[in-house]
């Protein structure tokens, strides 16, 4: 198991950002991914910042219900849950990612955190309140408006969002209407190099960066009276 510097103060668990990153370097990664779900592995370098800034600048994650839509080999909600988050619920479509993300949990010790299930995103229905929603979900490239699916559940799920999208201004445009019509107020943007590796067989090179913006968004308070 991994042994990190880890302090605990006031009931909260405080994790720095080079332990987090390096413990998460040590999981296991999903090699087996489907094209048509567009499944790209979260560099541990990437979800670990994602994670630390959500709760440094936010208090989005230590004490607090995370949900990872998309989960995959469960980078992001073991992070979330080695900060010092309450629950965490992984969700993907693959029984592999599952069983990978599980074993992984078990390596970093936070299986007594952390639970893995089997379903659709887009029809997931949960039985009390949900803090944060982390997630990389597909860019939308091979099926269209795959993204919006993600972001329509984790809006209506959650009271904050951490989405990963193309950085591109037409894109963000339309998002930024799409994430309003869904409900939900963008509250920042920021965006960093994003390495994909060659996985399918239409990748030319062995490795290379795209620009990925990270949305951070605030579901609207709902009309009570309707």
């Amino acid at each position: 198991m991994f042994k990190s510097r880890l302090v605990k103060t006031g009931g909260e668990i405080h994790l720095r950002l080079k332990d987090l990153e390096i413990a998460l370097q040590s999981i296991e990664r999903l090699t087996e991914r489907d094209v048509t779900l567009e499944s790209y592995p979260t560099p541990a370098s990437i979800a670990a910042s994602v994670l630390f800034a959500a709760q440094m600048e936010h208090g989005d994650i230590t004490g607090k219900t995370i949900f990872d839509l998309g989960c995959g080999d469960g980078v992001f909600a073991i992070g979330a849950a080695m900060l010092g988050a309450r629950h965490v619920v992984g969700i993907d479509i693959q029984t592999k990612a599952l069983k990978v993300s599980q074993k992984n949990s078990i390596l970093l010790g936070t299986e007594g955190t952390t639970d893995w299930v089997l379903g659709d995103v887009t029809s997931i229905e949960v039985a009390g309140p949900i803090d944060t929603v982390v997630s990389n979900p597909p860019f939308g490239v091979q099926k269209k408006g795959a993204d919006l699916k993600f972001l329509g559940t984790a809006i209506h799920i959650a009271a904050v969002t951490y989405s990963m999208h193309l950085a591109i201004e037409k894109n963000r445009v339309f998002l930024k209407g799409a994430i309003e019509k869904l409900g939900g107020e963008v509250t920042q943007v920021e965006t960093f190099q994003f390495p994909i590796p060659r996985i399918y067989n239409f990748h030319k090179k062995e490795m290379h960066l795209i620009a990925v913006d990270l949305y951070r968004i605030r579901r609207k308070e709902r009309d009570q009276n309707g």
